[in-house]
């Protein structure tokens, strides 16, 4: 399992990779409970999914402004970028 941020995973699987959150929640067995996103066939399509559910999940929270929510993607786009060290995909 790869952890993309916050908390968001990329499980590999035999065609690309399961897109994951983490709910905070336990299963009955003690174990993280996830919330399954989507399945795509790249890194980069990883990336892409997570940043739509952040930004889904802010503009869920409330009203935003289109100037603030392109912050919030410029942001969000900055952070994944740093993290992956400029990593060309």
């Amino acid at each position: 399992m790869l952890h993309i941020t916050d908390n968001y995973y990329a499980i590999s699987n035999n065609y690309g990779y399961t897109v994951a959150r983490d709910t905070g929640r336990k299963n009955k067995d003690g174990s993280p409970a996830y919330t399954t996103l989507g399945y795509v066939g790249t890194i980069k399509e990883v990336v892409e999914l997570v940043c739509k559910d952040k930004l889904h999940n802010r503009i869920t929270e409330g009203d935003m402004e289109l100037k603030q929510v392109l912050e919030f993607i410029k942001e969000q786009t900055n952070r994944i970028e740093e993290a992956l060290g400029r990593v060309e995909l």
